[in-house]
């Protein structure tokens, strides 16, 4: 039952990111504070989301050059969104935004727990922090403004910036603009 579960979950964010993300993604006009200007596809390799070897509470979130690697491949299970090598362990480890809803928190590890901080709503590319949608703050998930091995991820305020672009293939949650 797991595997066919992790499947359909994988292939229903799969499809839905790529009917979405094959729009043209644009950048505000003008950035928010603590953003450059928009971005156009990046010279270099694409950039995923990384776990880091770690999988204890409070391990920083990072990003790093995409590899076929444990570190860098994820479930999304009922808005969850899990360290793929944990998924079905009797320790599955989600990505946690903490308790603060404010610019440049870190996101981190933590065990999975039925918690705000760690349900996420992927839509328009854009992964938001479920809790922020109704009260008329979303918070996504950011990369920031470089694009460097072992950068921090963070939540900030959603504004459709390159920052806050993903497309989610096969289990990697890769930075939109990093990709060719």
């Amino acid at each position: 039952m797991l595997p066919a579960r992790r499947l359909l979950a994988g292939a229903l964010a799969s499809a839905a990111l790529t009917a979405i993300t094959a729009l043209p993604a644009t950048a505000s006009a003008q950035p928010p504070t603590g953003h450059t200007a928009a971005r156009t596809a990046l010279a270099g390799p694409p950039m995923c989301i990384d776990a880091t070897n770690d999988r204890t509470n409070g391990t920083q979130v990072r990003l790093w050059q995409c590899m076929n690697h444990a570190n860098q491949k994820f479930v999304i299970d009922e808005s969850h969104i899990k360290v793929e090598d944990t998924f079905g362990t009797s320790r599955e480890v989600c990505l946690d935004a903490g308790n603060d809803r404010t610019n440049d928190t870190k996101v981190r590890l933590w065990q999975c727990m039925n918690h705000a901080n760690q349900r996420w709503i992927i839509k328009n590319g854009e992964i938001i922090l479920k809790d922020t949608l109704t009260a008329g703050n979303p918070m996504c998930l950011d990369v920031g403004n470089t694009r460097n091995n072992g950068d921090k991820v963070r939540i900030w305020r959603c504004s459709n910036h390159a920052n806050q672009k993903f497309v989610i293939d096969e289990s990697h949650i890769k930075v939109k603009d990093t990709l060719s």
